[in-house]
């Protein structure tokens, strides 16, 4: 069957291509960096689907590939997805690109309105379908082999569940070893990837891009700059300033205002490219830091060959999503948790009885043996970080940057994942570990507690975060509360600490819709929809 391979997206990285195989990113295999042709030589060496599997498993970076053997053509991303590949099977041609409305010009096909609701509820479409029917996308840590009569085979090469017999069951000292040591040898992949250029971290007051930073400073890395967004006086800024100043790092305020963002951008030639390039028909666009990184960018406050650095994605790995509620004993419960977590936006749009066979179809592929809480973290991270937090990237790349996503590292990832529960849940040896070994040697043990200024702040970090009934009562809340009632609460608790509204006021009178902080990015969803024509589908 031909195949017609049109890749159109080379922001910020690339695509390279060598005798008949291409990819994008950089990795590092047994201590080489790859990056350019050098990815793209290596998978040219594979000579069957076994030595692919395997040596997908074996590199550490960000990357996507598409080549061929064997008679059928392979596609394959990293485990988190970071850049995005799509496919179809049309007539009697396979179509490849990493630009969706380039394959539905061609195809013409209709949208999906169950993934038209599920956008609009969790930011994303899930599992490996689009907005468009018959446009399939490559998977989180997966490899699809379209043969040569057009039949599509897929398989996760990586998955983030767990079972009993492969949980680290190991002191507490050797667990805290392991951790710094696997922090390290990620902090040392990405110093030589930089190769000397900018490192550039947006720096907030948790614990991620902090410690990205504090493990530079360790191993002596000087090129760094810290950028810090939001309000003047929330407990982010004035976390980070400190941390910046302690490490002897620049350090960058960004006060986002109306003034950084232009009125009209919904409408703007530049920005309709942008959103065409983040949304693919699968994700909702990350507006959060995008004029605060355009505003970075066009007064030239970060170099030009700089690097990207941002904290994506610690709390995931130290299981903050796992501490929110209580923890599933059941698959019921995961459903549960999943509804009151991932399912909580734009709910006046109802769930199709499509969308929740879907996410039972996912879950009734593990066996009794894996854990029920690994089954929702491994749905969080091919979905969520997938496909709405490592996404957020794309602002970088829109504007000629690269990036990198340490904390992803293959190396952490499967060290947390085999973690056991009582050091995610309980005794959480990821702060454990950063704050006596990392944080608290530099100077910057500093807790955003402490630099709450107002009673709504202090509540939110010192009582919300901490007191074990506030879970069941969030639970209870977002399970069986109308969203009416939902909206309003949430934003009594949340504050709006990034002035997110200053980005997204352009969007409301195009949408007539209210705004709620804790909405806010269900109204870029549908803004999103609305662009993408899909709206009359399901509202």
């Amino acid at each position: 069957m031909p195949v017609r391979i049109s890749l159109r997206n080379n922001y910020g990285y690339e695509w390279e291509h060598y005798n008949g195989v291409y990819s994008k990113g950089y990795a590092s295999l047994d201590g080489e960096l790859l990056n350019g042709k050098k990815l793209s030589k290596v998978f040219y060496d594979v000579q069957n689907y076994k030595e692919l599997k395997n040596l997908l498993k074996r590199l550490h970076g960000i990357f996507s590939v598409i080549l061929q053997f064997d008679d059928s053509i392979y596609l394959a991303t990293d485990i988190t997805r970071t850049f995005p590949i799509f496919y179809t099977v049309s007539g009697n041609e396979a179509i490849v690109s990493d630009d969706t409305f380039y394959i539905q010009e061609i195809i013409n096909s209709e949208r999906d309105k169950d993934a038209c609701v599920e956008f609009l509820r969790t930011l994303y479409v899930t599992g490996d379908e689009t907005l468009i029917q018959g446009i399939e996308q490559v998977q989180a840590g997966e490899i699809v082999r379209i043969g040569d009569n057009g039949t599509v085979a897929k398989e996760f090469y990586h998955e983030y569940t767990v079972e009993e017999n492969e949980l680290l069951n190991l002191p507490s000292e050797d667990i805290s070893s392991k951790i710094v040591r696997a922090f390290d040898n990620t902090i040392e992949r990405l110093i030589e990837f930089a190769q000397g250029d900018t490192i550039v971290v947006p720096l907030s007051g948790g614990y991620d891009s902090r410690a990205i930073v504090a493990f530079l400073k360790k191993h002596g890395y000087e090129n760094v700059i810290c950028y810090t967004y939001g309000r003047e006086d929330s407990t982010e800024v004035n976390t980070a300033k400190d941390v910046a100043r302690k490490l002897g790092y620049e350090w960058i305020y960004v006060n986002q205002k109306d003034d950084i963002v232009d009125p009209g951008y919904p409408n703007e030639q530049w920005f309709l490219e942008f959103y065409k390039y983040a949304f693919n028909h699968v994700s909702t666009i990350h507006l959060q830091d995008f004029f605060v990184f355009k505003y970075l960018h066009e007064n030239g406050l970060i170099p030009k060959h700089s690097i990207v650095v941002p904290g994506h994605t610690g709390d995931f790995l130290r299981g903050s999503h796992l501490r929110k509620l209580s923890l599933p004993k059941t698959k019921e419960d995961v459903w549960k948790r999943v509804l009151a977590l991932h399912f909580v936006l734009n709910e006046h749009v109802p769930l199709t009885e499509k969308v929740i066979q879907k996410f039972w179809s996912y879950m009734n592929r593990y066996p009794p043996e894996v854990f029920v809480y690994s089954i929702e973290e491994n749905w969080n991270m091919k979905n969520r970080q997938a496909k709405f937090i490592i996404n957020s990237n794309r602002t970088y790349e829109f504007f000629g940057y690269r990036h990198a996503i340490p904390l992803w590292d293959i190396e952490l990832v499967e060290l947390f994942r085999r973690m056991p529960l009582r050091y995610k849940y309980e005794k959480v040896m990821y702060n454990v570990v950063l704050e006596n070994i990392v944080f608290k040697p530099l100077g910057i043990l500093i807790r955003q507690a402490d630099k709450a200024s107002d009673f709504r702040s202090r509540f939110y970090h010192r009582v919300f975060h901490s007191w074990e009934i506030f879970k069941s009562l969030r639970y209870w809340s977002e399970l069986y509360l109308p969203y009416q009632l939902k909206r309003p609460l949430r934003d009594l608790v949340w504050k709006d600490e990034n002035n997110f509204y200053a980005v997204v006021r352009p969007l409301l009178s195009e949408l007539g819709r209210k705004y709620y902080f804790s909405e806010a990015h269900g109204l870029v969803a549908e803004w999103c929809l609305k662009r993408a024509r899909c709206e009359e589908v399901v509202l």
